[in-house]
């Protein structure tokens, strides 16, 4: 087990393709993104500009290949994930959210209107906008991630989980969301699964027949979920939930809990895996990062 000091409350994780870890935090409207070379390597620092706390995966994406990321805190800014430097050339659009196609050629941003309508900006990569949609309030959608295709890709908000095409920028599948409050929407690796996190429980779509979802229940007053994972293997999934220190286990095709780790370091805020499977990470509130081996 490694135990790193990010310094701040720990809002994101997530490992980039050849292992390094991206670490994002925030206290008192002062928040950056590290990139961390483990075990104990050179940082990659990029202050940010942040009003609120940023815990939603979608306010970051990383390319596939590793070599930049797109933030999102008012605007779509592209950022080298080697030197932290501004990426000139990139996709532009107010942006409150973003997510990026498995090949990383197109990119889908969301932005909330001061009159709660959500409008979506699809974007080639290293071209201009493509097109731009708006979802009228009170139908905020939230960004989910992108099918495997690379066309289709996955929005959600409190009263339907719906499938988009990029290409014929339109929705074509949609079922309702059984909950009136969600939020840190993740697909799988695979793309086999939705995960989200609603009021009282932990909701898991399948993806390739949208239908009524899978669920962990949690108590009857907040559910007390905070983050979540799948691991690429796509067999287990990692929920943050049941007490402020416990990573649990589950199975991903029957949700039967398997194992419970408790990382005694401050109460855990979010959790991610390595592409290769092989690690894992959680932050935690008082600004520490434990990683272990999934397999030790």
């Amino acid at each position: 087990m490694l135990v790193l000091d990010a310094g701040a409350r720990v809002t994101q994780l997530r490992f980039l393709p050849d292992g390094r870890l991206l670490v994002g935090t925030w206290a008192a409207g002062d928040a950056e993104v590290a990139i961390w070379s483990l075990p104990s390597g050179p940082r990659v620092v990029i202050p940010l500009s942040v009003r609120q706390v940023w815990d939603e995966p979608s306010r970051v994406a990383v390319a596939p290949a590793g070599d930049r990321m797109y933030l999102t805190f008012g605007t779509l800014q592209t950022h080298s994930t080697t030197d932290g430097s501004v990426i000139l050339g990139g996709p532009l659009a107010p942006a409150g959210e973003v997510i990026v196609s498995p090949d990383g050629r197109r990119l889908v941003s969301a932005y909330r209107e001061t009159n709660g309508d959500t409008v979506l900006y699809g974007h080639e990569a290293w071209g201009g906008r493509v097109w731009q949609a708006t979802y009228p309030h009170p139908r905020a959608m939230y960004l989910a991630g992108f099918l495997p295709d690379g066309d289709r890709f996955l929005v959600a908000g409190y009263h339907a989980v719906a499938v988009r095409s990029f290409d014929a920028q339109q929705e074509f599948a949609a079922v309702p969301y059984p909950a009136h409050r969600l939020s840190h929407l993740q697909l799988s690796p695979d793309g086999r699964h939705l995960g989200v996190i609603g009021h009282h429980s932990f909701y898991v779509y399948d993806t390739a027949a949208l239908g009524k979802p899978r669920r962990i229940s949690g108590s009857s007053n907040s559910g007390n979920f905070v983050g979540f994972a799948f691991h690429p293997a796509g067999k287990t999934l990692a929920v943050i939930y049941g007490g402020p220190t416990l990573v649990k286990l589950y199975d991903l095709d029957t949700l039967t809990l398997r194992t419970k780790l408790n990382w005694k370091v401050g109460p855990l805020t979010c959790v991610a895996f390595s592409a290769d499977g092989l690690l894992a990470a959680a932050g935690t509130d008082d600004g520490r990062v434990v990683v272990w081996d999934v397999d030790g």
